[in-house]
């Protein structure tokens, strides 16, 4: 059965068709459905079709897959739609065009180029970018295809790389993509990894819902200045060790006390930095 025969109604371009009888197939999609933006973008849209109806929206793309209609642009506002109707918007349906003999990396490019709708985030776009890659297309076909740089595209298959727990960061909101996406390239997953964990960690005890370069840059600076503390060090060592053993009885309780208090300011510096065991 052809795709027009399963229409509510049929136009010169355009059908329209109960949404739920519409099908969604991951391997189609690049978008988190279950991101609470998602879900906001969702619900917004289904308010608005409650309220103005649906002639504003543009249309979504389907093919025919065995006798199944499939999504293959318009996951948002198929799901939009439905919500709408449950709710008791007095619509027949949702308007669509058919996309004939498709390949799958043609969909996917589609998905990446639409101006239409809720943008993809870097993660969703780093997900689409590597299944292109999986149809033996390189960065640089890639790039040229979808109008991004070659760097752009480079960056979105570093992140897509990346370990679980920094990806797990991103998608959380609690680094960016870019930050993350620098710190792999320049110090290595492992190490980037470390960092990242050490500034979130910072941002978080500082009240701060995302870190940021300028968390990196803290630890940065924490490094012990032993340029300063280690002359001191080795003056009152040095003082102690060449004491004259007639004049060290006299002189040594008190070097020790000099002693004592150059190792409190050292402690206070290290506890400023975290690096002194309190047990």
């Amino acid at each position: 059965m052809a795709v027009r025969d399963l229409a509510i109604s049929r136009g010169a371009s355009t059908l329209i068709f109960d949404p739920n009888l519409i099908i969604e197939k991951p391997s189609d999609n690049y978008r988190d459905m279950d991101s609470p933006e998602t879900i906001a973008h969702i619900r917004e849209m289904a308010d608005c079709i409650k309220e103005s109806g649906n002639e504003n929206f543009p249309p979504i793309n389907i093919y025919q897959d065995g006798d199944s209609v499939c999504v293959s642009a318009g996951w948002c506002r198929r799901r939009a739609h439905i919500l709408a109707m449950k709710e008791g918007a007095p619509i027949k349906g949702i308007l669509c065009l058919t996309v004939v003999n498709k390949k799958p990396e043609d969909l996917t490019l589609a998905i990446l180029t639409s101006n239409d709708g809720l943008p993809l985030t870097s993660l969703e776009k780093a997900k689409a970018v590597v299944k292109l890659k999986s149809f033996m297309w390189n960065p640089a076909e890639i790039a040229k295809k979808t109008g991004w740089s070659l760097s752009h595209v480079n960056n979105l298959i570093t992140l897509h790389d990346a370990p679980d727990t920094i990806l797990n960061m991103v998608k959380d909101g609690k680094v960016s993509a870019t930050l993350a996406t620098k710190l792999v390239k320049s110090k290595g997953a492992d190490k980037a990894q470390s960092m990242l964990e050490q500034a979130v960690d910072k941002s978080t005890k500082a009240g701060k819902k995302k870190a940021t370069q300028g968390d990196l840059d803290k630890n940065k600076k924490s490094k012990f200045d032993w340029e300063k503390w280690g002359p001191e060090c080795y003056k009152l060592l040095s003082t102690i060790y060449d004491l004259p053993i007639a004049k060290r009885k006299s002189h040594l309780d008190n070097l020790i006390a000099q002693a004592g208090l150059l190792c409190e300011r050292i402690e206070d510096k290290l506890n400023a930095m975290g690096k002194v065991d309190k047990d």
